[in-house]
C-alpha cells in the first residue's frame, strides 16, 4: 500500500495499477494522483520488451563429436556474436566435461565479460537421484568452477526439472542456499538442441540445401517460442517480465546466434543480464509446480504446463 499516513492507504499493485483501497478516514487527494502517475509510470517501465542470454552446456555440447579446437571456435564464434550485439551472457557449465583440453574454451568466454554458472557435475535429471547426490553433483563442480566463478553464483537445473514433489523442490532449495547458489530459471524454453543434432547431421552429409532448412527452421521455432511465452506472461500473469532465454552452447549457435539476436533487436527488444532479469519481482514469486517437466518460470508461477 501507498501511504499519505497510516490511516489513509491506497493498495497498488504494479500490474494491475491502483485496485482498492484501505481507509480509516478519506484518504488524500493528492495521493490519489500520486498513485494513478506511479501506476502508469510503472506500467511503462513492465512493457518494455527484455532478454537476457544463458547458454547452457558449457564448455560445448557433444564432446565426443567436437574437438577441442572445434568447441574452442564455437565459443569464439558465440562470443563474437555476442559482441555484435553488447550482450553480456551467462552460460553454464557441466562440471565432468572441463578437463585441460576444454578449458581454453571456458577460459574465451570468460574472458569475454560473460559469467561462468553451475549445471552440475554429470547433467542428471534431479527426479532420478537423491538429494545427497544433488548436494554432491553441485558441490563437486563448485570446486572445479572455483577460477571462473565470481560474486555471482549462479546455477541451473538439467532439463529444467527442478523436483517432482513439494519436498524435493525445498531440499534442492536448501542445498543451493547452503552452497551459495542463486537458481537460475528460463521464462522462454526452446529446442535448440534438437534443430543442433539435425543440423550437424546435414553438415556431416555435405548437404547445404537441408542445413539452410534446418536453420530458418530454427529462427522460426525461436521466434514461435518467444512469442508463446511473451503471450503467457501477458495473459496469465497480466504483465510483461523480464525474459530469460535457454539455449546451449552448440554449433547450429556458434554459426547463427547472431541471426537470432538480430531478429530479437529487430522487434525492439533490450538486451540484459541475468542479474538484471532476476531484479524483478516476479523471479520472487512462488513456484507452485511440483512434478517431472521441465517448465518455464512463468508456467511454474501459473502452477501449470501451458501445453
Amino acid at each position: 500500500p501507498l501511504c499519505w499516513n497510516p490511516a489513509n492507504c491506497i493498495v497498488f499493485d504494479p500490474s494491475e495499477g491502483i485496485v482498492g483501497t484501505e481507509m480509516k478516514t478519506a484518504f488524500h487527494p493528492l495521493l490519489a494522483i500520486v498513485g494513478v502517475f506511479l501506476a502508469g509510470f510503472c506500467a511503462s517501465s513492465v512493457a518494455a520488451r527484455e532478454i537476457a542470454i544463458t547458454l547452457d552446456d558449457l564448455p560445448y555440447v557433444l564432446p565426443s563429436r567436437t574437438t577441442p579446437s572445434e568447441g574452442l571456435a564455437q565459443i569464439q564464434a558465440v562470443n563474437d556474436a555476442l559482441a555484435a550485439h553488447d550482450v553480456v551472457a551467462t552460460g553454464f557449465a557441466v562440471g565432468e566435461q572441463i578437463g585441460w583440453r576444454s578449458r581454453p574454451a571456458l577460459n574465451a568466454f570468460a574472458d569475454a565479460g560473460h559469467t561462468i554458472g553451475n549445471h552440475s557435475w554429470s547433467h542428471p535429471d534431479y527426479g532420478t537421484i537423491t538429494a545427497e547426490q544433488f548436494r554432491e553433483e553441485t558441490r563437486r563442480t563448485d570446486e572445479v568452477l572455483s577460477n571462473w566463478i565470481g560474486t555471482s553464483r549462479f546455477y541451473r537445473f538439467p532439463f529444467l526439472r527442478e523436483g517432482e514433489t513439494e519436498a524435493a523442490k525445498a531440499a534442492a532449495e536448501a542445498i543451493l542456499s547452503e552452497l551459495g547458489y542463486v537458481n537460475v530459471p528460463v521464462t522462454i524454453d526452446t529446442d535448440d538442441w534438437r534443430h543442433n543434432a539435425e543440423y550437424l547431421d546435414a553438415l556431416d552429409r555435405g548437404n547445404d540445401a537441408a542445413a539452410a532448412e534446418i536453420v530458418a527452421a530454427y529462427v522460426a521455432h525461436i521466434q514461435e517460442r518467444t512469442e508463446h511465452f511473451e503471450v503467457l506472461a501477458q495473459e496469465g500473469l497480466r504483465r510483461e517480465v523480464p525474459h530469460i532465454l535457454l539455449l546451449h552452447m552448440n554449433q547450429i549457435n556458434a554459426d547463427h546466434l547472431g541471426d537470432i539476436l538480430g531478429w530479437y533487436e529487430a522487434e525492439g527488444w533490450a538486451f540484459i543480464t541475468v542479474e538484471q532479469a532476476l531484479s524483478d519481482p516476479f523471479y520472487q514469486m512462488p513456484n507452485r509446480y511440483a512434478g517431472p517437466r521441465g517448465l518455464s518460470q512463468i508456467e511454474r508461477v501459473m502452477g501449470q504446463p501451458s501445453e
